[in-house]
């Protein structure tokens, strides 16, 4: 796989796994919104540039359109990619600008693998 430099030290490319980007563990209370209904908080497990992962104990059905808003930032438009128990994935409709996901990253980077 090959990487360039950021300030993160990582540009997003394809991955060994099948994902287009490089996913980076952060940890940060954020708020989701589903289209028509009221916002709650989840926890967000990690992030890259096309998508995240987070934990809530809300119910989501994959497919489903959603909003995810991140402290200090505007909300930004997602699908809920998979669901395992109370972990989701979802991709952004838009990928983040590099710019905005080093300045995630450098707020809410986790160094250690969560489980």
């Amino acid at each position: 796989m090959m990487r360039a430099s950021t300030k993160t030290g990582i540009m997003p490319s394809w991955n060994h796994d099948g994902r287009r980007t490089e996913r980076l563990d952060v940890r940060m209370k954020a708020s989701l919104r589903e289209s028509g209904c009221t916002k709650f908080n989840v926890e967000v497990l990690d992030m890259s540039v096309s998508g995240f992962r987070f934990e809530t104990a809300y119910s989501i059905a994959p497919s489903s359109r959603v909003w995810l808003t991140i402290p200090g930032l505007a909300a930004r438009e997602a699908i809920v990619a998979w669901q395992d128990r109370y972990r989701y994935g979802c991709y952004f409709v838009d990928p983040l600008h590099i710019a905005v996901f080093d300045h995630i990253v450098v707020q809410y980077r986790q160094l250690t693998r969560f489980a």
